[in-house]
């Protein structure tokens, strides 16, 4: 989605229903002295934008849940090198290395 930045005293000279045209196609950006200071956006791309926050939202909400009940699976370290490719004695070897180090 792309967007566009618009001065206030051109989005006047544009007028109310300029505006809106322009906004069914990319988001308008209005600004003051160069900082944004409103958008003016289609109702469809807002709707869309909150059915994500919404779903994001649920999604966070599950995982929080699933720490809460410690439904989530922990893994130990040789499950966790098997996945990753990586040789559990060497990391096992760094860890000593580094708390012998401290």
């Amino acid at each position: 989605m792309t967007s566009v930045r618009v001065p206030i005293t051109t989005a006047s000279r544009k007028g109310v229903s300029g505006l809106v045209a322009a906004s069914e196609e990319q988001r308008i950006i209005l600004t003051s002295h160069g900082r944004p200071v409103a958008v003016v956006d289609s109702a469809d791309r807002i709707d869309e934008d909150m059915r994500k926050i919404r779903e994001a939202q649920l999604a966070i909400l599950d995982a929080a849940a699933d720490l809460a009940s410690k439904r989530t699976r922990k893994f130990d370290l040789a499950e966790v090198c098997v996945r990753l490719g990586v040789d559990e004695s060497r990391v096992r070897t760094l860890a000593a290395e580094r708390v012998a180090n401290r």
